[in-house]
């Protein structure tokens, strides 16, 4: 069984607001070891981008997938500028719709930076070719404890474990990578989350449980994300 790799450091919110759209340090570690000459990749809810532009000029095609149209035009845009020619983004959910509509041979590599569920797992175990290898981030089940409620799409490092060997997966690299993030006020924590975060909490109530958290004296965040590489048994499941 592989061991999980722990990261921790504690840092003041005015060096992680630089970092915020960032991809995560541990992720690009494993991202940027694997390589893509002569390979097909596809990156599920690749928003504008970011974890493609990575890989780009290395990979022999790379397809992202959102369910974000907007999101998309702008990565469509920026893929022009940089001349990427062998890069392509399409509408879709990846949880719903079998990604042969998209590519119809197997994939050598899936990436999942921050969107991540059991049936993507589930998917890519179907789609990706015997050795292939599936690269997450995804949130831990301590990212934003201090709300009260945490995260809505969070994962202990043993169920994503589960996930992947119950799909046919054998798991390479397993890390959680944890920031505590230290801030003055609840202005820095404003900073620190970003306008979207911050609108959704005071809809959802977890706003609410952040300023309790602050009022009684815990005047931090916590980024906590998980890491897993995993490659594909030839034994595992079948294409869909």
């Amino acid at each position: 069984m592989v061991e999980v790799v722990r990261h921790s450091r504690r840092a003041p919110a005015f060096g992680i607001i630089r970092e915020r759209d960032h991809l995560n340090r541990m992720f690009l570690e494993q991202l940027h070891r694997e390589d893509y000459r002569h390979r097909t990749a596809i990156d599920i809810g690749t928003g504008t981008g970011r974890v493609i532009w990575e890989i780009a000029s290395r990979v022999h095609r790379v397809i992202g997938v959102d369910r974000d149209e907007r999101r998309l035009m702008e990565a469509r845009a920026y893929a022009g500028i940089r001349g990427f020619g062998r890069v392509s983004f399409v509408l879709g959910d990846a949880e719903t719709t079998s990604w042969n509509a998209w590519h119809s041979e197997p994939f050598d590599f899936v990436t999942a930076h921050l969107c991540m569920s059991g049936a993507i797992i589930f998917r890519a175990s179907r789609h990706l070719r015997p050795d292939g290898k599936l690269i997450l981030g995804t949130h831990h089940k301590d990212q934003w404890q201090e709300n009260g409620s945490g995260s809505g799409h969070s994962f202990t490092e043993d169920e994503i474990r589960d996930l992947l060997v119950e799909n046919g997966f054998e798991i390479e690299f397993l890390g959680v990578d944890t920031t505590i993030v230290e801030c003055a006020d609840l202005v820095d924590a404003e900073r620190v989350l970003g306008p979207t975060i911050v609108r959704k909490w005071v809809g959802d109530g977890r706003w609410e449980g952040l300023a309790d958290s602050f009022e009684s004296g815990t005047r931090q965040i916590t980024l906590s994300l998980i890491v897993a590489k995993a490659r594909k048994l030839a034994h595992g499941p079948v294409s869909e």
